[in-house]
């Protein structure tokens, strides 16, 4: 198809551009608008797409504008930066679909733009000054936001481990109990049991030494007979073990003397757990006040009370005292502390058999404050044996 040329230049108007064009007749024409000044605005666009549509023409433009090709395009008119491509390129005249595009008047304008009234000096000064607060807003916004951030990450992101090692204190303490005290309950056990001595021609005397002599060997294998009978959880208290020999029966040979005897063994027991209290608090009372005894540790022995009168013993308990620290009161304590004061503090407060440890993530946090989390929630504070 044949192209028609019609060049505009800055003096032409849309209606001397239309008035060529209808002369033309129905070939393809292109309009060429001068580099700069261009006769046609965007209102111009509009009344030349609908001259187009009424009178079938099959107009293009050539402009080196790209704000006026765009509108253009946007309007359904093909646009060429040169008019190589307008003789040549097909596809750019095919009508693209119609767009949304402001185009000639505004809302409120009644007057061609080119018509409009100047804009008077305190109009512009009016909207640079808004312009410049649209920006010092826009600036403030982001600063704002940053702050923000900022802010929420300093309070969100570092996480930190306290790890302590406080030093132990060994205790011990020495009770002297009743069996009344701790509620003994008691044992028995129902035996036979032989013994033999030499015959002396003396018959009181020999019976007499070897009833002393299975009384003896009775009272050292009572325990052994005592304690498989206790119920779980009990003590034998060593002070409260009898023996009573019920019956005898005498074999009287030339050289010796054997006897058997229908014994009793008796006793008294307790329960470990009545004992473990009072050792407790015997061994907490034996502590500094900061100290608590470590029921791990806990050690308990019964002995016979030296001199004392049947039925009272004797508790000898050992543990290991530690330092009694709560990790959320001292996660409260040390938030938001620089290493050395943390320190410092942590060593005021408890003795430690060595320095504490750190951990903080990120480390970036670390190397930039130095400082443990604002949040006692993110301190984690372990204590190593």
């Amino acid at each position: 198809m044949s192209l028609r040329i019609i060049e505009l230049d800055p003096a032409d108007t849309f209606y001397s551009a239309r008035d060529r064009l209808l002369q033309n007749g129905r070939e393809r024409t292109v309009l060429v608008l001068p580099e700069r000044n261009s006769p046609l605005s965007g209102i111009d666009l509009v009344l030349l797409r609908r001259l187009a549509d009424r009178e079938r023409l099959d107009i293009g433009l050539v402009t080196g504008d790209r704000k006026l090709s765009r509108q253009a395009r946007a309007i359904g008119l093909p646009a060429f930066s040169n008019l190589t491509l307008a003789e040549h390129y097909r596809p750019g005249w095919w009508r693209a679909g119609r767009r949304s595009e402001r185009l000639g008047f505004g809302p409120g304008d009644d007057r061609h733009p080119l018509l409009s009234a100047p804009i008077t000096a305190d109009e512009a000064r009016d909207t640079l000054h808004k312009r410049r607060l649209a920006r010092l807003a826009a600036v403030l916004a982001v600063v704002l936001f940053l702050a923000l951030a900022i802010i929420a990450a300093i309070y969100a992101l570092p996480r930190a481990t306290v790890t302590l090692r406080p030093a132990a204190l060994p205790v011990q303490a020495i009770l002297d109990l009743s069996a009344e005290a701790v509620a003994a309950k008691p044992v028995q056990y129902a035996l036979e049991w032989q013994a033999t001595g030499p015959s002396t021609g003396d018959t009181a005397a020999d019976e007499q030494r070897v009833r002393a002599q299975a009384l003896q060997g009775l009272g050292a294998v009572a325990p052994d007979y005592l304690n498989p009978r206790l119920d779980p959880g009990e003590l034998l208290i060593p002070s409260s073990v009898h023996v009573e020999i019920l019956d005898e029966t005498i074999d009287r040979q030339e050289t010796a003397l054997k006897a058997t005897y229908r014994a009793t063994i008796s006793g008294s027991t307790v329960a470990a757990a009545n004992v473990n209290r009072l050792a407790y608090k015997a061994l907490l009372a034996a502590l500094p006040s900061s100290y608590k005894p470590d029921p791990a540790t806990l050690r308990v022995n019964v002995e016979p009370a030296n001199g004392a009168p049947a039925g009272r013993f004797q508790i000898t308990a050992q543990a290991t005292g530690r330092p009694a620290v709560d990790p959320n009161t001292l996660a409260e304590a040390v938030r938001g502390q620089k290493a050395g004061e943390t320190a410092q503090y942590l060593n005021a407060m408890l003795p430690l058999a060595e320095p504490p440890a750190f951990t903080v993530r990120p480390s970036w946090w670390w190397s930039w404050l130095g400082r443990l989390p604002l949040r006692a929630e993110q301190i984690e504070v372990v204590i190593r044996p």
